[in-house]
């Protein structure tokens, strides 16, 4: 049938026109953007996935940063405890010193005294002094576990690492009271020598803490490595397919542009009738 009101080509060629014009519009958003989803109806259900991925992905860097913060804190308290260790191990030298009473007099003893006494007092004053971020860390807030470092991306028990550093002052550590006069020199070994193994369980405690911490971050660090890698799957455009999709609309828009040319010269035969 000839008419001329209706051109079915027409219509068949610039419907086809139209769905290679919007190809080549999403074809140039992915190929522009990176992303083989740019919209939420390139892929609802990938796009709802990753996004979940993307939330987990920023947790666990988050937790990273978390656990990092927490190993620079740990190596404040370390740093600060090694030098309490050589006040301590003065201190001892001091006592066997003084406790050789039969060679000193009086006076040597009081010297040994007051530098024994000046180092009890750094001690409490570093106690009091040593702060990360401007949290005490020996007064005792962080004894018993009382601080936790959020260590995951989710809010559970397993993903949450309590922090424990006892209170170190003078007192703590039993030697606000000791003396090198008056005989004490002997009890005063004792008593700075227990300081001494205690200061050294809780280094150990610290270390094992930020060893456990590093455990904990390489883990992070490979689950980081694989939900991205499957969120890249879903999200990323690969750019190969991406480019020879985009060079084959590109030639069915050219040809679709000459053929509906074509379609739309077709009525033009019926003037031919009129001849």
């Amino acid at each position: 049938m000839t008419v001329v009101n209706t051109n079915i080509s027409s219509l068949i060629g610039m419907n086809n026109l139209r769905l290679t014009n919007l190809g080549l519009q999403t074809s140039l958003a992915r190929l522009s953007s990176g992303l083989r989803i740019n919209w939420a109806a390139d892929d609802p259900s990938g796009l709802a996935i990753a996004k979940g991925m993307e939330a987990q992905i920023g947790g666990i860097r988050t937790a990273v940063q978390n656990a990092e913060d927490g190993i620079n804190m740990i190596r404040t308290a370390d740093g600060s405890l090694a030098a309490t260790h050589e006040i301590l191990l003065r201190m001892r030298d001091l006592a066997v010193r003084a406790a050789n009473e039969a060679t000193l007099t009086t006076s040597d003893l009081n010297r040994l005294e007051n530098e024994f006494q000046s180092l009890v007092t750094e001690i409490g004053r570093k106690s009091d002094a040593v702060t990360f971020n401007t949290k005490n860390l020996f007064n005792g807030d962080y004894a018993g576990g009382g601080q936790v470092l959020q260590i995951g991306a989710d809010n559970d028990t397993n993903y949450q690492l309590a922090i424990s550093i006892p209170a170190l002052s003078a007192t703590d550590l039993g030697i606000n009271a000791a003396h090198l006069s008056g005989g004490n020199a002997s009890a005063a070994i004792d008593l700075v020598q227990s300081a001494i193994n205690q200061l050294s369980d809780v280094r150990s405690n610290l270390g094992i803490q930020e060893r456990r911490l590093n455990y904990i971050i390489d883990d992070l660090k490979a689950a980081d490595i694989n939900i991205s890698a499957a969120k890249s799957r879903i999200m990323d455009a690969d750019m190969a397919v991406e480019i020879s999709e985009f060079t084959r609309l590109q030639i069915l828009q050219q040809s679709g542009t000459a053929i509906l040319a074509q379609a739309n010269a077709q009525p033009q035969s019926i003037l031919q009738l009129l001849r």
